[in-house]
């Protein structure tokens, strides 16, 4: 039995293969004297440039459905692991401990240096253009 990411793989191959095989069928091998005596209704029918443009469409939104869920099943096991680091991360940040004392904080959003008004555990209070602000520990670049 097949994982469902193998399965996926194998879908994505599928599609890639039938857009490659569309387009080796339809490939333009030279000027086509063939159109020039059908009407414009013809041409632009289910075989005419318009017909052949919705084909391959059809078939590269497939390829690209199909390597986007691949994508996104084989992310999984990372994102989890980053989302556990996360969390352990928040669990463990003492902002006050670290940075004690010091009277400016680097924000990462604008990379602006910003008095201190309070250091808190998870988050810092800081004066930003005279209204009192509170930064989360995430936002916080450095302190000096």
């Amino acid at each position: 039995m097949m994982t469902s990411l193998e399965t996926l793989a194998e879908r994505a191959e599928t599609a890639r293969a039938r857009l490659v095989a569309w387009d080796e069928r339809h490939s333009v091998k030279g000027f086509d004297h063939g159109m020039l005596n059908l009407s414009l209704r013809a041409r632009n029918g289910k075989t005419g440039i318009d017909g052949l443009a919705r084909q391959r469409a059809t078939l590269q939104e497939a390829v690209d459905k199909a390597e986007t869920k691949l994508r996104r099943a084989r992310a999984v096991p990372c994102l989890a692991a980053e989302k556990t680091a996360a969390e352990t991360v928040h669990a463990e940040i003492d902002l006050k401990a670290i940075h004690e004392g010091k009277t400016e904080v680097l924000w990462t959003l604008n990379g602006g240096w910003l008095k201190v008004i309070r250091w808190n555990r998870k988050s810092v209070t800081v004066d930003m253009a005279g209204t009192r602000d509170t930064i989360p520990h995430a936002q916080v670049g450095g302190a000096r």
